[in-house]
């Protein structure tokens, strides 16, 4: 059976996150939604409304915790920082990166203190 995966960033997926995704789940539909959101009840009400399996999504570590709290535990893919060697796939303000692995994120905990 088919994943759907709803990609919630203005990022497009690379090749090797598409790829690692199929090497995880077999056979998916990666839809793409790059409409901004205004918080985490609205990416929930598009994940439902759409039939999604699953979630990749781009945003603020608050909006993230919202969503973990409402039971949707998006997938995180991890990226890590590389020299200009050639092996870059995404270039940002003269930095270079690489996707590693996409992990599961099981909550996200803000702590504060007083300023």
């Amino acid at each position: 059976m088919r994943k759907k995966i709803l990609w919630l960033s203005q990022h497009k997926p690379l090749s090797s996150q598409r790829k690692e995704l199929e090497n995880l789940f077999g056979e998916i539909m990666l839809l793409r939604d790059v409409s901004p959101f205004a918080n985490a009840k609205d990416i929930v009400q598009r994940y439902l409304a759409g039939g999604y399996d699953d979630l990749v999504v781009v945003a603020p570590l608050s909006v993230i915790e919202r969503l973990c709290q409402m039971g949707i535990h998006p997938l995180w893919a991890e990226m890590e920082q590389v020299e200009n060697d050639g092996s870059a796939e995404v270039v940002v303000r003269e930095r270079f990166y690489r996707f590693v692995e996409f992990k599961r994120i099981k909550a996200v905990k803000l702590e504060f203190m007083e300023v």
